[in-house]
């Protein structure tokens, strides 16, 4: 009684486990029927915690370019040089490529310098951006460094995606596995200068030679480019991501129902 009274996040089983701990002869079936007698069954309850989080999700869709940014980290094996790292910056809305640099560590450092260049990108393309972006992150220790969390205080708002759900980070998740179809797995590289000239090669075919399924015109038609959505502002349909977004709506109403 006493282990579940102090433990009052935990479910039965765990609770059977942390009593076998202390010698307590007691079953997963004992500390069920134990805690089913006195109301004690672990619960799942909708927390005003998850309920905002899963509010601000819907609120992040964006409608236009340069309005919701997602960074993430993906590996990439350099013969002789070890595990190196792809910091990317994309944009989420016409997944425009913002930036994707070659480094040997993944520290608050580089993300910063990834940010930076994404920046630079965008403004040389659409001029001073003159709103805050939003730029998701997972939670990573880079993601959550003070250097990087100070760089990011003033000029982004910066949003980190639960712990446990790597799907809300899905297009970067899908977008590096284009990386490694396309250009990683077609070769093994040099050396890292080498393989920082073939993923900038990779970069500008990805943004101004690939069509992409999501990006639709409102017209209709063949997919175009995210070049053509993000630099010459043509108008996309809903892509894919609305089922991402009915699903946080889903979520959203079920949490709201939950807490009535």
């Amino acid at each position: 009684m006493q282990t579940a009274q102090d433990n009052p996040w935990y479910g039965y089983r765990k609770i059977g486990i942390m009593c076998r701990w202390s010698d307590a002869a007691v079953t997963d079936r004992l500390a069920y029927r134990v805690m089913a007698a006195e109301g004690m069954l672990h619960k799942k309850r909708s927390r005003k915690v998850e309920l905002h989080q899963a509010g601000k999700l819907y609120e992040l869709l964006p409608a236009a370019p340069n309005e919701l940014w997602q960074m993430d980290i993906t590996y990439v094996y350099i013969p002789g040089y070890g595990w190196w790292y792809v910091v990317t910056v994309i944009d989420y809305y016409s997944r425009y490529l913002l930036a994707a640099r070659l480094v040997s560590s993944y520290c608050a450092h580089e993300v910063t310098q990834s940010l930076a260049d994404a920046r630079e990108e965008a403004e040389k393309i659409h001029d001073p951006l003159d709103h805050q972006s939003f730029v998701v992150t997972d939670n990573g220790s880079s993601f959550i460094a003070k250097r990087f969390l100070r760089f990011v205080r003033d000029e982004y708002r910066h949003v980190r995606i639960q712990y446990r759900t790597p799907t809300q980070l899905g297009l970067l998740e899908r977008f590096h596995e284009t990386l490694k179809e396309e250009e990683v797995y077609w070769r093994l590289y040099d050396d890292p200068n080498h393989a920082r000239i073939c993923i900038a090669e990779f970069r500008q075919r990805y943004n101004y030679h690939r069509p992409h399924w999501s990006l639709v015109l409102i017209t209709g038609g063949d997919p175009v480019t995210p070049a053509q959505v993000y630099r010459d502002a043509l108008e996309i349909r809903i892509p894919k991501w609305q089922a991402w977004a009915r699903g946080a709506r889903a979520k959203l109403d079920k949490l709201l129902e939950e807490a009535a």
